[in-house]
């Protein structure tokens, strides 16, 4: 099968879930035999093509707002390529480039598949959002032959805005867990670890503010923060305001074959994030085994449930108390860490979301081999490929 995969960011030279999601996804379906490119954006001096680790990269540059590309080349190179793929996968709706594969899907091209990492944008003002989810997205999502989110939630999230649900497949993301594992031959250190993007949706005021009252207690533990971002300095001024720089490390990247032992050393996973889709870094912590302090997101009580603690959205006081209770109470925090791991390996496996997502493009691109015969009174071919 020919994939092209349209995605705004692409790892490594984007950092984030989505970004992680389209490498890790595309690496996986080139190693099974399928032919993958990738159309992404140049954020910074990346090469306009190169082949990476079995698929092919093709990059476009545009011009930037919210985090997010516009690149007419795209356009032009989509509508040209319309049909030399068997399937388009885009990802998410908040990208620029997802409403040009729409678009080109609308002109005629081969079926569309978007993937909803999270309804609202972590960087996009809300006035705009609530002008562009209830028009331009759900048109893009009712455009696509399929559309995958991560959770039941989320399904009804789709449907409420009015997506017709014979499109929605749930398919959960998942972790490699043969990578994040639990290593108890690792000392943990005195750490508290978050992951993320330095963008409003994060959370990371209430993060820092949280953080602060918790070392009033726990002065002796540090903040491991990894992650870039246009507000990172702003939330540095902030550290500093708090006078906890001497408790905060701060790190921009760390390469994903080195993130393991940063999760295993560490004796909690934070998440603050104000809206989130399903994060990988949830699922990472839980695969090594590392109890989770997460926001009380509706798609993410089920997951975190037994695996952590949840607070509520906004709150530094219960983020406080739920770092607290981890540190504290350290039977419970373990058993919380060895039912994360079990609940990643049983149900967030990467090898099953990629074997699943797959089976969706085949039966779409067989749908359509037998739709377009018939548009123009032809009978099927009884040769078309699975």
């Amino acid at each position: 099968m020919r994939i092209l995969r349209v995605a705004g960011d692409l790892y490594p030279a984007f950092v984030g879930g989505i970004a992680i999601h389209a490498d890790e996804l595309s690496k996986m379906q080139a190693q099974s035999g399928n032919d993958v490119t990738v159309c992404t954006s140049i954020w910074k001096d990346e090469p306009e093509e190169e082949y990476r680790e079995g698929y092919r990269i093709m990059r476009f540059k545009g011009i930037k707002l919210f985090r997010n590309s516009i690149s007419p080349r795209l356009f032009f190179y989509l509508m040209r390529e319309r049909r030399a793929y068997d399937v388009i996968h885009a990802h998410s709706h908040l990208y620029f480039s997802t409403v040009l594969s729409a678009i080109v899907r609308k002109i005629g091209s081969s079926p569309l598949v978007v993937t909803d990492h999270g309804l609202i944008s972590q960087t996009a003002p809300m006035w705009l959002q609530r002008l562009y989810i209830p028009t331009i997205a759900r048109w893009v999502y009712n455009t696509a032959d399929g559309v995958i989110c991560y959770t039941g939630v989320e399904k009804k999230q789709l449907i409420d805005l009015g997506v017709r649900p014979e499109k929605i497949s749930v398919i959960h993301n998942g972790v490699n867990t043969g990578h994040f594992l639990p290593s108890p031959n690792i000392q943990k250190k005195k750490q508290i670890l978050w992951i993320g993007k330095y963008v409003p949706g994060k959370g990371v005021e209430f993060l820092l503010h949280g953080f602060k009252t918790f070392s009033e207690k726990y002065p002796d533990y540090t903040l491991m923060m990894i992650g870039r971002g246009p507000l990172k300095d702003y939330y540095f001024k902030l550290i500093k305001e708090l006078e906890i720089e001497d408790k905060i490390a701060l790190k921009d990247f760390a390469e994903n074959r080195d993130l393991p032992e940063i999760y295993q050393q560490s004796c909690v996973f934070v998440l603050p994030s104000l809206e989130e889709g399903v994060p990988r870094t949830i699922l990472e912590a839980m695969s090594c085994g590392v109890p989770v302090a997460c926001t009380k997101l509706p798609q993410l009580v089920n997951i975190v449930t037994g695996c952590g603690l949840l607070f509520n959205i906004g709150d530094s006081g219960a983020l406080a108390n739920a770092l607290i209770t981890l540190i504290s109470e350290s039977s419970m925090a373990q058993t919380m860490g060895r039912a994360g791991r079990e609940k990643a390996v049983s149900y967030y496996s990467w090898a099953d979301t990629v074997e699943i997502t797959t089976r969706l493009f085949n039966t779409l691109v067989e749908e359509e081999r037998l739709e377009v015969p018939r548009k123009y009174g032809e009978q099927p071919s009884s040769q078309a490929r699975g």
